[in-house]
């Protein structure tokens, strides 16, 4: 059996306390959820942050005979081209209607810029299409890729200019007399207009069909802070940027879910500048994700890799993981989506590499904060909402102290937990999160920390922690015992004062 621990660097939230400082915890009350900040209700109930795992591993347990563990994911789709009736169902560029873009050979495809496409038919491809792929209405998610055009006007820089030089050109041909200030305003509007009709029409009949999935486009919303290379880079989304995701309001108010992407290269590994990244696109995401419905903003879904976008065979480490999935879970969105290609199981080598990546380094530490957001949630929110940073932009995260706690993994490849958290690690959540409630629900409570009895929660069927905290004697109890005690004393005295007139009778 061995035993998995992680780096004292992963728990930053969890620093001393002098002794003066514990005294007064002993008394100290909790209010949790005074902000009133609201996140989306679990998509699944009971699992508050949803792990979804979306890439073609069967090949390694029908090909080569290589098992992978995918427990901890309650969604696992496939997302290749052919696949059909997956919970998590990705729809590529080709794959949902007559989607209008110009193909890598400059030649337009069902008429190229959106202003020449057909909307009415792409509509009715979409029917098929959806027919085909999603026979049933299951409980899943459903993301549409479109990457070709970008419909704010702005955001079509190279090599996507194409699409706004081909709108002007349209516009000069049809209006020769407008100077080319005129024709470039004429054709932004034109294709801003024709493009959000594509994606406001698909995303209204798609829903329409399959109304129990949660629809909505991969990469929206983005916050376009790729600029880590630079000095003095500290993650933050461009203002202008923001405005432009404001101009996408129509967008967030017809989505039902948002899917933001944090893929990591090789630059940003062990990198500080790698959370930075990671946690001002889940913030934009959280901000836009409230303009529907403050008290009812839309569920996030982040998307990322278990390897680096530019070496594909190289997987995330530890710390990569805590700059990604652990911003993630601290800032409070719904879920991740992992993906990824044919290239985790193209080969017998690349299966038991995903095998012992999946045992030794991503399980554990999914448990790791899986476990620790639930207990932060069922103690202070009451599991009617989650465990938020109180600074967004801080480095505190939700981790199991690695001083109290230890995940052991078996021969068999099974999770076992030990240990229980202290009222010094739930002091130390305390400190760092408040609650953010879910939809429409009130989580206010103040909460006394040492008046916690009893915390269980589960990552996965069988990876749980059922503790008992804080034990006080029943003062009934404590009488009974002591009632008890009494008359037993009194009946040993009882005895001795018999046998001794015995005795004394007898001798008599």
């Amino acid at each position: 059996m061995g035993v998995l621990k992680f780096k004292h660097i992963f728990f930053r939230s969890f620093v001393g306390s002098s002794g003066a400082s514990q005294v007064v915890f002993a008394f100290l009350l909790i209010p949790c959820c005074l902000t009133k900040d609201f996140r989306a209700p679990p998509f699944i109930p009971d699992i508050p942050f949803l792990w979804a795992w979306n890439a073609p591993t069967e090949p390694c347990s029908k090909r080569f005979n290589v098992s992978i563990d995918l427990s901890l994911f309650s969604l696992i789709g496939n997302p290749q081209k052919d696949a059909i009736g997956q919970p998590v169902t990705l729809f590529y560029f080709d794959r949902l209607g007559l989607y209008p873009h110009i193909d890598k050979n400059g030649r337009n495809q069902h008429g190229g810029i959106p202003q020449l496409g057909s909307l009415q038919a792409h509509l009715a491809k979409v029917q098929t299409d959806i027919d085909h792929y999603m026979p049933k209405d299951d409980k899943g998610l459903a993301i549409i890729d479109w990457e070709e055009w970008r419909p704010v006007w702005a955001r079509n820089w190279k090599p996507k200019d194409i699409y706004r030089n081909r709108s002007v050109e349209l516009v000069q041909r049809q209006n020769p007399q407008l100077s080319l200030a005129n024709a470039t305003n004429l054709a932004k509007q034109q294709y801003e207009t024709a493009g959000r009709k594509y994606m406001q029409k698909t995303l209204e009949l798609v829903k329409s069909l399959r109304p129990k999935h949660l629809w909505g486009y991969y990469l929206f919303p983005d916050c376009y802070n790729h600029h880590y290379t630079k000095p003095q880079y500290n993650g933050s989304c461009f203002e202008l940027e923001k405005r432009r995701n404001d101009e996408l309001n129509w967008l967030w108010n017809e989505s039902t879910a948002l899917f933001p992407s944090i893929y990591l290269n090789t630059f940003l590994k062990s990198n500080p500048r790698a959370p930075l990244f990671v946690r001002n696109r889940v913030q934009e995401a959280i901000r836009v994700s409230k303009v529907p419905n403050v008290r009812s903003p839309l569920p996030i879904f982040i998307y990322t890799r278990p390897v680096f976008t530019d070496v594909s065979s190289q997987y995330l480490a530890q710390e990569d993981l805590v700059s990604t999935l652990g911003e993630t879970i601290s800032l409070g969105a719904s879920g991740v989506i992992m993906w990824g290609s044919f290239n985790l199981s193209q080969s017998v080598d690349t299966c038991v590499k995903l095998h012992n990546y999946l045992a030794t380094t991503l399980n554990p530490y999914l448990i790791n904060i899986t476990l620790a957001s639930k207990i932060c949630s069922q103690v202070f929110c009451q599991d009617k909402g989650i465990c938020t940073r109180k600074i967004w932009d801080s480095n505190n995260y939700l981790h199991l102290n690695p001083l109290n706690f230890a995940i052991e993994t078996s021969a068999d490849g099974t999770f076992k937990i030990k240990g229980e958290p202290s009222n010094e690690d739930l002091k130390n959540f305390a400190e760092h999160f408040h609650c953010s409630c879910y939809a429409n629900d009130d989580c206010q409570k103040e909460v006394v920390i040492t008046d916690t009895h009893t915390i269980n929660v589960c990552a996965a069927a069988g990876v749980c922690l059922n503790t008992v905290l804080n034990e006080k004697e029943d003062p009934l109890y404590s009488n009974l015992v002591l009632f008890i005690s009494f008359l037993i004393i009194l009946l040993i005295i009882i005895i001795i004062i018999a046998v001794f007139f015995v005795q004394t009778n007898s001798m008599a």
